[in-house]
Formats: structure tokens, sequence, C-alpha cells
């Protein structure tokens, strides 16, 4: 089975969940939504084409490899918006902001991030609906049509994705074909001290003793589930900001075990 693998590295991602009020938690690992409009912002797919990103979202499954969930930050935010109006329109932020004194309220709400998060994306296709193949994803993913984030605007990815499209039998045996590519922020001119904090850096910060695996149902995971959840992020409505539920599974296996641990 063929799938694209790609790594996913940034100080700051949010994989956003079910909002409840002002509560905007994050998952631990990317969503398959969070996927799906990756995927779709490299390919050119604006919001409003809805048929082609749910087709998109449906063509796809989403596996992840996760290596370190890094440490949950709090943000408290303080919004100046508009109540909402039927026959109101505001085109631009600066129009909401003129809007008169008594139409403009707070919102308040408190936005969790992931600090040093590292996983490992596979894709694989289920069927050919999507017109798009995994070659011309990892293409995309290499030169995106717009600009590439994880989660939010301010989360920009701090590593080349690096796609790769490999083969093999299970998920566990796919993603140890994969080795996490870290480019060097310092040049071999820096002191010897910065160059050695830089090379211990991954295994210090980024990796996690376990291993996380997480897939959908119909692949052959190679691996022995210890748990499944079902998450409201399957992709339904872009206009109406929808969801529905698929099934994941998950399952820790130990760092030594897997072999895609060298750098």
């Amino acid at each position: 089975m063929e799938f694209l693998l790609f790594q996913i590295y940034a100080p700051l991602v949010s994989w956003g969940g079910i909002a409840v009020g002002g509560e905007r938690q994050s998952s631990r690992h990317p969503s398959k939504s969070a996927i799906v409009g990756l995927i779709s912002a490299a390919l050119g797919i604006k919001r409003d084409e809805e048929d082609r990103l749910n087709t998109l979202a449906k063509s796809i499954g989403v596996a992840v490899q996760l290596n370190s969930a890094g440490t949950v930050l709090k943000d408290f935010h303080t919004v100046q918006a508009p109540k909402q109006e039927s026959k109101v329109v505001h085109y631009t932020r600066q129009a909401e902001l003129l809007a008169s004194p008594d139409k403009i309220g707070t919102i308040l709400s408190r936005r969790e991030y992931r600090c040093d998060s590292l996983s490992v994306v596979g894709i694989y296709l289920k069927d050919a609906l999507s017109g798009v193949t995994l070659q011309q994803i990892a293409e995309a993913l290499r030169e995106p049509a717009f600009h590439l984030y994880f989660g939010r605007k301010s989360s920009a990815p701090a590593l080349p994705l690096a796609p790769k499209i490999v083969e093999g039998a299970t998920l566990k045996d796919v993603f140890a074909q994969y080795a996490i590519a870290f480019v060097p922020p310092v040049s071999e001119k820096a002191p010897e001290w910065l160059q050695k904090a830089f090379e211990s850096y991954p295994t210090k910060t980024l990796f996690d003793k376990e291993l996380t695996y997480y897939w959908e149902e119909g692949v052959d995971s190679g691996l022995n589930a210890t748990h499944s959840v079902e998450r409201y992020d399957q992709p339904s409505s872009r206009k109406r900001w929808q969801f529905t539920t698929r099934r994941e599974y998950s399952a820790l296996v130990r760092r030594e075990e897997a072999s895609n641990v060298s750098v």
C-alpha cells in the first residue's frame, strides 16, 4: 500500500477540538480536519469550494506518529466584535471597528497551544474521487499554493514538511521508512557549544520515550490498539463549519522498538 509521509513541527501548534464557550482547546496530535485543510491549502483549493473540500476529505485516510505531544500553553484573548445583524455585512476588520459603539461587544476566550510538538503524518487514498494523486499532493506540500499553518495562522511551520512517498504492508512498517529531517539553524562557523546544543535538542526536547500511533478504520496498522475513540474531525461542510465522527485507534510503542528515530 502506498503512503505519503510528511513531518509537522512548529514552536506553536493548535489542533482544535470541540469548542465549548470561550475555551478553545488543542488535541495532542493533528486532527483529520487540520490535515485536510493543510493539504487543501497546498493544492490551492479555496474555502468556498465546498464540493472539492468534501471530496478530498472523503478520499484520504490519515494516520499519525506522534513523537512529542509538546507542552501546553494557554493564551487569554479579548476581541472586539460587532453584534450580528441580519442585513449588515462587514467586509473588513476596519468596517467592524467603525460600527456604532453600542453595537460592539467584547469576546473573551482562552486558546490552547502545544509548544514543541512533533508529528509525522501519513496519508493514503481510499479512492480516486478527489482527482489528485499522492505525487501531486507531495509536490504541492513542497511548493504550496497558499500559506500553510498548523491550526492557527500564528503557527507557521518551523521545518520543511519534507514529503516522501513510501510503500509498506503496515503503518508501522511505513513510518519506519521515514527519517525526520532537521535543518541546522546555525552555521558551521557558530561556536562549538551552540552546535552541540542543537545536536542534542531533538533527543532532549522533541522525542518522547514512547511513540503514539493513531489511525483510522480500514488500514492494517501492524500494531495492537490500546484505545479507540470517536473523533468529531471528519469535515462535513466548510460553509456551515460542520463535522461528523470517525473512529480512531491508537497504540503506544517504546521508542527503541521503532526504527525511524535517527535524524
